[in-house]
């Protein structure tokens, strides 16, 4: 043993002393050995290539012939969990929701199985490895978890997060959870041999493992949230004084008064993948929108990528994406302390929930899966069939593949996007205020009715559609 430990780097030694300190027994139960053994690569050698076809086979939006081969890879390899794991992400962008969730259920069994014969269960630990720290969005699911683990809702096993904050989208926001979750820090490379050797106790963002059952991260959002608000509990995470103090500075440099307040709002722009650009809208939509915060006295602070399309210049419009101040500890700022946030489908739009800032989600085009936040709800896109000339009911899209996802191509499927006018905008905005005037953020019952349609057709989260939406669009909520 001491031969062994001798010859792991620099990286290694801290690494598994860290872990020691959390689980002594883990390393005595399966030694610090993660270089993969012939047989192991051998095989990973092979389910990589499968899964290069596969992923050739998506590009080319061959999405039926890709399950096919996923059907071949499974009978060569009935023990890969990469291959089942992608298995379910493919029909996931199929939009066949039931066929992913009974995949995932299968490659949750499969970790159990693996786990048995590795004897990594009797470890009763669970990783989270770097998937967990990279998106944005993927950053926000932390307070997922830990809300779960408060709450007495996960499985048994303890959490440990890995992490290397070199590949951290938002190292700031990543710091603030740090302290309320078990964690090693570690080389990006280190982390991915460890979770590819120990692959069948890894925690996977899609899926969460609860105490009776998994459930997709939708639902377990939805479920922790729910629960989280209940219990009337404060944020997971709040901002630092340094932040707050910095942050209020530099508002001051943009001309807002001290006793000024914003709203901030990202809209998704651009993707190369057809396969994720259904959560697209066009910026210049929001402009009315934005004017109508401003004419109530407000601020509107536009965040995302510099890459974005610049603004205009407009009354009490700031430009953040190309702002010279667009730093991590910035942005985590901006969420925290806006009145509210107006985002798109994207990471940008997960983010503020966390510190318990509302969210209006607009053009919210994945509405079978869309999760319960506080004083939140969704403005979402309409979709028409090419062969129809108006647009599909509520319930009528929901028995299609297109709200299920985030893809703009189905096969045999011809469909046109409608996205949310900008009095569609403009009206959740003022819906928006209202609420806060009155203080009330209970769901009317036109807001009922339509959640009882996505119940009834299999959707899952609580997040109401906008009741502005339902009472302008009537024929949406329609049998």
């Amino acid at each position: 043993m001491l031969t062994f430990v001798a010859l792991l780097s620099f990286q290694e030694r801290r690494f598994w002393k860290k872990l020691n300190k959390i689980s002594y027994n883990f390393s005595k139960t399966v030694g610090q050995n993660i270089e993969p053994n012939k047989s192991d690569s051998l095989m990973a050698s092979k389910v990589e290539k499968i899964l290069s076809q596969i992923r050739a086979l998506i590009k080319n939006n061959q999405t039926a012939a890709a399950l096919e081969k996923h059907r071949q890879g499974a009978e060569l390899f009935p023990k890969s969990l990469e291959l089942k794991q992608a298995h379910a992400q493919t029909h996931f962008l199929r939009g066949e929701w039931t066929n992913y969730l009974a995949v995932s259920v299968q490659a949750d069994d499969l970790m159990r199985q693996l786990a048995q014969e590795q004897a990594l269960d009797i470890t009763r630990l669970r990783f989270l490895g770097n998937g967990w720290t990279g998106p944005l969005g993927h950053i926000s699911l932390l307070d997922t978890v830990i809300k779960l683990r408060e709450l007495n809702l996960f499985s048994d096993e303890q959490r440990i997060l890995l992490y290397d904050s070199q590949y951290a989208s938002n190292s700031a926001l990543l710091k603030l959870f740090l302290p309320k979750i078990l964690n090693i820090k570690s080389d990006v490379k280190l982390i991915e041999k460890f979770t590819q050797k120990f692959g069948s106790i890894v925690d996977q963002v899609p899926m969460y493992r609860l105490k009776n059952r998994i459930v997709d991260q939708w639902s377990a959002i939805d479920i922790a949230n729910q629960a989280w608000s209940n219990e009337h509990r404060e944020p997971v995470v709040k901002l630092s004084d340094s932040i707050e103090a910095r942050g209020m500075s530099i508002l001051k440099r943009w001309g807002l008064p001290a006793d000024a307040w914003f709203v901030v709002i990202h809209v998704r722009e651009g993707d190369h993948r057809p396969h994720a650009r259904l959560q697209n809208s066009d910026i210049s939509t929001y402009f009315p929108m934005m004017r109508e915060i401003v004419s109530r006295g407000g601020w509107v602070i536009r965040m995302g990528s510099p890459l974005m399309r610049p603004l205009p210049e407009m009354q009490n419009v700031i430009d953040y994406a190309h702002a010279i101040e667009r730093v991590d500890w910035m942005d985590v700022f901006l969420w925290a302390k806006a009145k509210f946030s107006i985002a798109t489908n994207s990471g940008g739009s997960e983010v503020p929930m966390c510190f318990g800032t509302p969210v209006i989600r607009t053009n919210y085009s994945s509405f079978g899966h869309c999760s319960f936040f506080e004083k939140s709800f969704m403005v979402p896109k309409l979709y028409k069939l090419k062969s129809e000339k108006v647009s599909m009911s509520l319930q009528q899209v929901l028995r299609t593949p297109i709200p299920w996802c985030e893809s703009t191509v189905h096969e045999n499927i011809e469909f046109e996007i409608i996205d949310n006018s900008p009095q569609d905008l403009v009206n959740a905005a003022v819906e928006m205020f209202s609420r806060f005037e009155k203080n009330v953020w209970s769901m009317t019952q036109d807001q009922v009715n339509a959640q009882n349609i996505r119940l009834s057709e299999g959707a899952v989260g609580g997040l109401p559609i906008s009741q502005s939406f339902l009472a302008n669009h009537q024929l949406f909520v329609q049998a």
